[in-house]
């Protein structure tokens, strides 16, 4: 008897199981009681789990997003950068955002190698006063920027590439001065071959003007000719005053050659000019001369020292 419930022992020990509680061994198995048939607590931690998983995979596509935003906005501000900053001194042209993205472009070279929508031009530093007559005949025929010795100049041109015509608006306008330089700063404008010279009302509410027995320089390609240049007389003097009639030591009055400005826009822009029809592929071409013009009476001493700063916007109409 002792051996066999030794066997017995060892083959329920072996086999992990005891006959007695097998069903149809004479024992019932135990009911599973409600907790064993539901573990809370291992499914609140398989679901515990399982949220924390999907919430830090939410998280990281979250912020795989923000990342590739972020990115984004800085190129985007890097370009806005690189487009639009400026340095001091510098003369800047740039086009209007929304022309820019319909396709108007700017370039220094009519080819158009680069399509730009900024241009700078480099500063022209310790230029002295000169005259009209000092400016080279050559000054809209050289691309980019060609100063001379005293005198800013700069050709640049624009193109449409928006694949429609239209029409728009260019404004030349002072971004900064110092020591009243202003007052003495002439400005001849070419557009397509045709000039305007602009400068400050003078003092005593009149159009600078300037005088010679000579014919002034460029008259050929002034955009209006009869009122740009005209001729004074002893009947009809103007405005010429006595200082510059014995400063230009004139005899006499009649067949003395007028050279008369453009007054500026405004306190700050000097002018403004309108482009109807500009065709696709279209293009135009710009030149910008500055100089301190030495008959102008507010060319004094008082400006020495002083800087001006210019730029021009192209927008639609």
């Amino acid at each position: 008897m002792g051996d066999k419930s030794f066997f017995h022992k060892l083959k329920r020990e072996r086999t992990g199981r005891d006959k007695t509680k097998e069903p149809g061994g004479g024992q019932k198995l135990p009911k599973p009681s409600l907790i064993s048939r539901f573990d809370w607590l291992n499914r609140f931690r398989h679901w515990y789990l399982g949220g924390i998983s999907l919430f830090r995979g939410l998280f990281r596509v979250h912020a795989a997003k923000q990342t590739i935003l972020l990115i984004i906005s800085s190129l985007s501000v890097c370009f806005v950068m690189a487009a639009f900053y400026t340095n001091a001194g510098e003369f800047v042209v740039k086009v209007d955002r929304k022309m820019a993205r319909d396709g108007f472009f700017l370039s220094e070279i009519p080819n158009f190698d680069e399509r730009l929508i900024t241009l700078h031009a480099q500063a022209l530093v310790d230029a002295t006063n000169i005259s009209i007559y000092n400016i080279g005949s050559d000054v809209m025929d050289i691309d980019g920027v060609h100063h001379g010795a005293d005198y800013f100049a700069y050709t640049f041109y624009a193109k449409n590439l928006t694949g429609a015509m239209l029409d728009y608006r260019y404004t030349l306008y002072v971004r900064h001065h110092t020591k009243g330089i202003e007052e003495a700063a002439w400005i001849m404008l070419f557009h397509n071959g045709k000039q305007e010279i602009f400068a400050k009302m003078n003092k005593n509410g009149y159009p600078e003007t300037q005088y010679s027995e000579y014919e002034f320089p460029f008259q050929e390609y002034a955009k209006y000719p009869h009122r740009q240049q005209t001729t004074i007389s002893q009947e009809n003097p103007g405005h010429i005053t006595q200082e510059i009639i014995d400063r230009q030591q004139f005899d006499y009055l009649d067949g003395i050659y007028q050279l008369n400005t453009v007054p500026f826009a405004s306190e700050r822009t000097i002018c403004t000019g309108l482009r109807e029809d500009f065709a696709h592929e279209g293009m135009d071409k710009f030149t910008v001369v500055i100089w301190l013009e030495g008959e102008d009476p507010e060319c004094v001493d008082q400006i020495i020292g002083g800087e001006i700063e210019l730029a021009m916007s192209f927008t639609y109409y």
